[in-house]
C-alpha cells in the first residue's frame, strides 16, 4: 500500500472484547451446561435482548443470532480434547494479532477454517456461520449498537482522522469522507472466509475503494501466496512505519499516441520490503492497473497533452511546464494520481517526448 491508515480507537471495539471472553473463557473451558451468565456481563444483556426481541420474521419467530449458536458451539467444544481446545485458543490469539501475521512472525501461526474442519467438521461449519454473521448481521442490531456504537459512527470518526480521501491500497481510488452521506465498504484484510475469530476486529477492517475491494482483492489472502499457499509478509494497514514505496516507469517507445501496457515497465521499490511489495502487487493487481491508467485517454494521455498543448496558455516552454507539473505532483502525490503522473512524465521526458 502507498500510505498507512491511522488507527482510531472506538467504542465499537467492545464487541471484540466480548468475543475474547466468549472464546477463551467460555468455549475453550466448556464444561457442564451452557448458561448465559457465563458470558461477559455486557454480552449477557445483548444475548437476552436479541433472544427476547420480537422481530417480524417469515416464520413468525425471532431470529436467534447468538444464544442458540453459542450454545451449539459450546456443546461441540465440550467434546474436544484439552490439546484441541488449547490449539483453538492459540489460533484465536494469533488470528487477532493482525500486525504480527502481516510481519510473518514465526511465533504467530494463523489458524484457518480448514484446520478447524480437520478437528471437527460440525464445529467448522457452525463457527464459520457464527463469525461471519457477527459482522454481516449482529454488529448492526440495536441490542449491540446501544452498548457499543453504530458502524457508521466508527466510519465518521475514522475519516476525520484519515482524511486523505484516497484509497491507500491503490493510491487513487476515492474514499468517501465526512461530507458524504454514504460510506465505503469495510474490507476484511485477512479474509473472513479463511480465518475465524477476527470478523469484528477493526485492526483487520479498513475502508477500501470499490475497485480495490470488489474487482481485485476479493477473497485474496495478503499473507499467503495465492498460487503456492506459502506464508509471506504483507503491508499492515495500520503500521507505524510508512511503506516507503517509490514508483518509476520506463517506456519502450516515444510514440505515446500508440502506447500500450506492454510498452511500459513498472519499477516499484520499497527498500527492505520486497516480500510485502510483491504481496501488494499480487493482491491489488497493481501492474495491470497502473499501466492501464498511463495508457488511458483521460489519464496518461491527458497528462501529456497538458504539457504539449497547454504550456503556451501559462507562458511556459514544454520543459518549464513539465518541471512545474512534476513539482506539483511531488507536493500532492495523492491528488489526481500524481504519484503515477510524476513517474509517467519523467519517463516521457527521459525519451525526449517534450
Amino acid at each position: 500500500m502507498l500510505f498507512n491508515y491511522r488507527y482510531v480507537p472506538h467504542d465499537i471495539e467492545k464487541f471484540q472484547t466480548w468475543l475474547d471472553h466468549l472464546v477463551k473463557e467460555v468455549w475453550c473451558k466448556a464444561a457442564g451446561d451452557f448458561h448465559v451468565d457465563m458470558l461477559h456481563a455486557d454480552l449477557q444483556l445483548v444475548v437476552l435482548d436479541i433472544y427476547n426481541t420480537e422481530e417480524a420474521k417469515p416464520n413468525g419467530k425471532t431470529h436467534d443470532w447468538l444464544f442458540g449458536p453459542i450454545d451449539e458451539i459450546f456443546k461441540l467444544f465440550k467434546n474436544l480434547t484439552s490439546d484441541q481446545r488449547e490449539q483453538i485458543s492459540t489460533w484465536y490469539d494469533n488470528n487477532n494479532d493482525i500486525e504480527a501475521l502481516c510481519a510473518n512472525d514465526p511465533q504467530k501461526t494463523p489458524g484457518t477454517y480448514a484446520q478447524i474442519k480437520a478437528i471437527n467438521t460440525d464445529l467448522e461449519k457452525k463457527l464459520k456461520k457464527f463469525c461471519q454473521s457477527l459482522f454481516t448481521d449482529v454488529i448492526h442490531l440495536k441490542a449491540v449498537t446501544s452498548r457499543t456504537a453504530e458502524i457508521d459512527a466508527h466510519y465518521d470518526a475514522f475519516v476525520k482522522v484519515n482524511d486523505e480521501g484516497k484509497c491507500p491500497y491503490c493510491g487513487y481510488g476515492d474514499i468517501k469522507g465526512q461530507y458524504h452521506s454514504r460510506r465505503e465498504a469495510y474490507d476484511h484484510y485477512l479474509p473472513k472466509g479463511t480465518y475465524p475469530f477476527n470478523s469484528v476486529n477493526f485492526r483487520n477492517l479498513a475502508p477500501m475503494c470499490h475497485e480495490c475491494n470488489s474487482s481485485y482483492k476479493l477473497t485474496k489472502d495478503p499473507i499467503r501466496n495465492n498460487a503456492t499457499g506459502e506464508r509471506r509478509k504483507a503491508f499492515y494497514s495500520y503500521a507505524a512505519v510508512p511503506p516507503g514505496i517509490s514508483i518509476a516507469l520506463t517506456l519502450a517507445t516515444a510514440d505515446i499516441d500508440t502506447l500500450r501496457p506492454e510498452d511500459i515497465a513498472l519499477n516499484v521499490a520499497a527498500p527492505g520490503r520486497d516480500e510485502e511489495l510483491e504481496a501488494w502487487k499480487d493482491v491489488f493487481g497493481i501492474e495491470e492497473r497502473y499501466k492501464a491508467r498511463c495508457c488511458a485517454e483521460n489519464d496518461g494521455m491527458a497528462w501529456l497533452s497538458r504539457i504539449t498543448e497547454e504550456n503556451e496558455n501559462y507562458g511556459l516552454t514544454p520543459k518549464q511546464m513539465v518541471e512545474a507539473e512534476m513539482r506539483a505532483a511531488e507536493n500532492k502525490p495523492w491528488s489526481d494520481a500524481n504519484f503515477l503522473k510524476r513517474a509517467f512524465l519523467a519517463a516521457c521526458q527521459q525519451l525526449g517526448v517534450f
